[in-house]
């Protein structure tokens, strides 16, 4: 006979394994993937760390799983500002200040995303988390592009530009060692902000977006 879970036998193993990737992404934001140890995991999460391995096979694939998890969770909050109904310049605002605002307000779990050395597995995810940053950003982009709000660009260089700005100009700011963002974190957020919509073309003046024309000399 097959034997088959039950509804309460499924429900607890998917608790224990929400509690597994919470005690690991815990420990994430506290110290990095670096302090992603099976046994400190197993410890917050308050099973045996034999148990661990029952769920994922090694501290790579719990690592990769939070990666997924994680950067999942910011990307479609940025997806859903992007496909709002506000105008292209001014979702392109509110994405740059999300994705840079909640980086700087989350320091240590952003470092760990964006900038932390990584084994060559995340860094695969870090890649596709990019990626997709890019193609959010080149969707607003094309959308001012075609109604006439944004000048004629490439968006997906653009994009691509952008997505791998904000992740540099992060990293001195967001290092464990740093105190750049002690004092006044907001105008790092700001800065970033600028410089991005002046390389897609776009200057913000009293609050709203608009083109920055652009010429070219023979």
């Amino acid at each position: 006979m097959v034997y088959r879970k039950t509804d309460k036998v499924t429900a607890r193993l998917a608790d224990t394994r929400r509690s597994i990737l919470d005690a690991a992404r815990d420990l994430v934001a506290e110290g990095g993937f670096a302090a992603v140890q099976m046994t400190e995991v197993a410890k917050k999460a308050g099973v045996a760390t034999g148990t661990l391995y029952r769920y994922f096979s090694s501290k790579e694939a719990l690592c990769r799983q939070v990666f997924r998890e994680v950067s999942a969770r910011e990307m479609g909050m940025l997806a859903e500002i992007a496909s709002g109904d506000a105008s292209a310049g001014e979702r392109l605002v509110q994405v740059l200040r999300t994705f840079a605002g909640r980086a700087v307000r989350g320091r240590r779990l952003a470092y760990a995303l964006l900038a932390e050395p990584l084994d060559v597995n995340l860094a695969e995810e870090r890649a596709f988390f990019r990626r997709t940053h890019a193609e959010i950003f080149a969707r607003i982009l094309d959308d001012g592009i075609d109604n006439g709000e944004l000048p004629r660009i490439d968006a997906r260089i653009a994009a691509a530009c952008i997505a791998g700005a904000i992740p540099t100009a992060l990293i001195g700011p967001l290092a464990p060692e740093s105190h750049e963002l002690d004092s006044n974190p907001d105008r790092t957020v700001e800065e970033i902000v600028n410089f991005c919509l002046a390389g897609a073309g776009v200057a913000q003046a009293g609050g709203k977006t608009k083109s920055l024309e652009r010429r070219t000399t023979a």
